[in-house]
């Protein structure tokens, strides 16, 4: 059996489900999903100096600061008391983020009798909602005619900086971010195919990963991955993922993967790890994975670090340490370049140097294991086709070396993919 490293393309989660490219496992197949996937992603923080108390509460209500965003609306309209876009705004706000109370009933109710609302029939029904919550009976109000717009308005916000008096007449509008909807399922499939020299037979791959976030802290996945290695035949693992923001700038990840009759791969895999953006530009990873072999089990550790330049372009680079059959110890040592390019494309660039370990079966099925160094170069490219569609293709090219030195083969595996969020 050979666990020589396999690379492949994964998509995160909105909150890390991004195209990446690979990152040796040291271990057959089933690479952690969030192994060189992008952290928390650097964002530009829009100055609020320039904002009246309104802007400031769509801005915190944009960056899911709830508790501010609440107290800001409510500042907002004790100012503007008879300003019905804030009052239906704040209405709004309130009971989408659950606070059905009184209160909330009371500026639904005046929303709708301004007369003025853009949601008539969807303020109807909140407020009736609300009554039935709260067991008030029913309302007063007369149903207004027409169909309900969806229950949360859009957020578009504009950031506002007047000129002093007397310096210029126009005010500077940015946009500053606008939310329009929420994708909860993300599914991404792929495929592989690798060719190799010295008479060997082409190994090929199928992996379907479908991941359901909860809302933008929790997400939990689940992926079938069917690797075919001739001649040992054909193994599937079957896992479990999950992603969990401790707080704003905190990732934690987790996966199980089980294979059940395996011949060249793990019996069981568990992975966990960390993301902390440490400042806004960098991001401190940390992962851990044991695989659990017939010959024995294999355990690293891998420590790295990314640098955001811009939204969409970093630099990120890996260390593993790992410790194989209680008898091996090895090393391996990775970097990947994410280019930003127009039109939301990306270009990903991989070099990775090291060993990892391979175990044969001897005579008198002794299982013999040895390490086997290696270089492989990655080069992968992604495509939105449409605003939920993103395609990715690559290529990768590793070779490997005989523990005494030498070649021991080539190896050559071309990738296509894609992302769906629905």
């Amino acid at each position: 059996m050979n666990t020589s490293t396999f690379h492949r393309l994964l998509a995160t989660l909105p909150l890390l489900l991004i195209v990446m490219g690979g990152h040796p496992s040291h271990a057959e197949g089933n690479t952690p999903i969030w192994t060189l996937t992008d952290p928390i992603p650097f964002e530009e923080q829009p100055d609020p100096s320039g904002l009246g108390i309104y802007e400031r509460a769509e801005l915190s209500a944009s960056q899911q600061q709830i508790e501010r965003a609440r107290d800001e609306f409510k500042e907002a309209y004790r100012q503007n008391p008879a300003d019905h876009r804030i009052r239906y705004r704040y209405a709004w706000f309130l009971y989408a983020n659950g606070f059905h109370n009184k209160e909330t009933l009371r500026l639904l109710e005046q929303s709708l009798l301004d007369g003025d609302s853009p949601d008539p029939v969807g303020l109807f029904n909140a407020s009736v909602e609300l009554r039935d919550e709260l067991g008030l009976g029913d309302t007063p109000l007369k149903k207004p005619s027409g169909t309900p717009h969806r229950s949360i308005p859009p957020r578009t916000i504009s950031q506002k900086q007047s000129s002093p008096p007397g310096v210029g007449k126009n005010p500077v509008k940015t946009e500053i971010e606008q939310t329009d909807r929420f994708h909860h399922w993300t599914f991404t499939p792929y495929y592989d195919y690798s060719f190799f020299n010295k008479g060997r037979q082409g190994w090929q791959e199928e992996d379907a990963t479908l991941v359901y976030q909860f809302n933008k802290r929790f997400a939990l996945g689940a992926e079938i991955d069917i690797m075919q290695r001739p001649p040992s035949g054909t193994n599937t693992y079957y896992s479990a993922l999950a992603s969990y923001y401790l707080w704003k700038f905190l990732e934690v990840h987790g996966k199980i993967s089980i294979c059940p009759d395996p011949t060249f791969a793990a019996l069981q895999i568990y992975s966990g790890g960390l993301i902390y953006q440490a400042t806004p530009r960098t991001a401190l990873l940390l992962d851990y994975q044991r695989y659990n072999f017939v010959q024995g089990p294999i355990d690293q550790i891998n420590p790295g670090i990314v640098y955001n330049f811009t939204d969409t372009t970093s630099l990120a680079f890996r260390y593993v340490r790992g410790w194989a059959y209680n008898t091996l110890e090895y090393n391996y040592y990775s970097t990947a370049f994410n280019l930003g390019l127009p039109g939301d494309r990306r270009l990903t660039m991989a070099f990775a140097y090291g060993t990892d370990p391979d175990s044969e079966v001897g005579a008198n099925n002794s299982n013999v294991a040895s390490l086997s160094p290696a270089y492989t170069y990655s080069l992968f490219f992604t495509q939105p086709i449409t605003r939920d569609l993103t395609l990715f293709t690559g290529i990768q090219y590793c070779y490997r070396l005989k523990e005494t030195g030498g070649e021991l083969y080539q190896q050559l595996t071309p990738t296509i993919g894609c992302t769906f969020k629905f």
